[in-house]
């Protein structure tokens, strides 16, 4: 152990004095990871950990497919604030709202801030194209990692699998992509459906539907419908009929647009089940407001009281000049930030950083409406 942290130590000392003296000059491309294991006669994790600290004090920038180049604005050879080369991480994520989003992202840069990182983000809108064209834009601007909440879609972006393959440091934040050994940090989303499902329960409905996008390639919705239907199972209750509306394109499902054809299918749906169900749960938050109108505009009553139509869901508005209105379960944005910040600077460290899954408990709250 002291001996493999010696060796990382001096082949870092190594690369930044060379880099101090011009020997590898700003802009440069440093030697392949293979060339400095042979001269050095170190290991492939000695050269990553020395890398990874070189990054860390901002000497030197990855470009996934391209190498590891020295950083400019470095005079001296000084890194840190002398050299003006501050620590930077990138986010891209798809979108940031009231319900979930906004505050992960405030964490997010507290736990970079408290790392001693400047975290730059950058929006994807629900776009893989433009979501790829973040992420090379982040890697550009010198960022020594990348955390991404992946855009909705059939297939996942392949730039993402290329940050992996390059070995670049990255962690996905609120989806998993199967098959990708990435580290992934995200809501316990089976577990948080069946607590919705035991809350209607409770109340004495019989009758709970599911309402959702048909949306394929969402890890999180799929999770979501089968703890919804797991539940149901357990406690011997039947399926309802399954609202799911028709996939939206990617504008309207990061801006949660109540249009006209949305609260039209739905109002459909309600009145084609009119009186055979008791209780839904809204499996994003973005479906509410089109639920509620179009209920409104098929007479149907959605509150707590006797023959009403009882409404849970997942996240809440908390900006709404009345509070929250209904019982729903709040993904823990601020457990999701710091473990995924932790998990990137250890990445960027050079730390070994297992591709695992880690599941974050939601926390249940209960609402005055239902």
């Amino acid at each position: 152990m002291v001996k493999s942290e010696f060796l990382y130590k001096q082949l870092y000392d190594s690369l930044a004095e060379r880099i101090r003296s011009g020997q590898y000059p700003a802009g440069g491309l440093l030697p392949s990871e293979a060339a400095l294991r042979k001269e050095f006669q170190v290991s492939s994790i000695t050269v990553k950990k020395a890398f990874g600290l070189l990054a860390e004090e901002g000497f030197i920038r990855r470009v996934p497919g391209r190498g590891t180049f020295v950083r400019d604005g470095i005079p001296g050879g000084r890194p840190g604030p002398a050299g003006g080369a501050a620590r930077r991480i990138g986010a891209v994520l798809e979108h940031v709202s009231t319900p979930f989003g906004l505050e992960m992202m405030y964490r997010m840069d507290r736990a970079a801030e408290k790392a001693g990182y400047k975290l730059c983000v950058r929006f994807s809108y629900g776009n893989q194209k433009k979501e790829k064209e973040e992420i090379a834009f982040l890697i550009a601007q010198g960022v020594s990692g990348l955390i991404v909440m992946p855009s909705h879609g059939s297939h996942y972006n392949t730039e993402i699998l290329k940050l992996v393959v390059e070995k670049f440091p990255v962690v996905l934040v609120d989806k998993r992509l199967d098959g990708i050994p990435v580290p992934s940090v995200r809501t316990d989303n089976g577990s948080a459906a069946a607590q919705l499902v035991r809350a209607l329960a409770e109340e004495g409905c019989r009758r709970i539907s599911p309402v959702t996008y048909e949306e394929s390639g969402a890890t999180s919705l799929e999770e979501r419908q089968r703890g919804f239907s797991d539940q149901l199972a357990q406690l011997g209750l039947p399926e309802a009929p399954k609202c799911a509306i028709p996939a939206l394109d990617a504008a309207d499902m990061v801006d949660n647009a109540p249009t006209e054809d949305i609260v039209e299918f739905l109002k459909n749906f309600l009145l084609r089940t009119k009186g055979g169900l008791d209780g839904v749960v809204c499996m994003e938050y973005g479906v509410v407001p089109p639920f509620l109108l179009a209920a409104r505009a098929a007479k149907v009553t959605v509150g707590a009281g006797a023959g009403e139509l009882k409404l849970c869901c997942f996240d809440e508005d908390y900006l709404a000049p009345e509070g929250f209105r209904f019982t729903h379960v709040k993904q823990d944005e601020t457990r999701i930030a710091e473990k995924a910040v932790s998990l990137l600077i250890a990445q960027i460290r050079g730390e070994k950083s297992p591709a695992e899954d880690y599941r974050i408990p939601a926390v249940f709250r209960r609402g005055p409406t239902a």
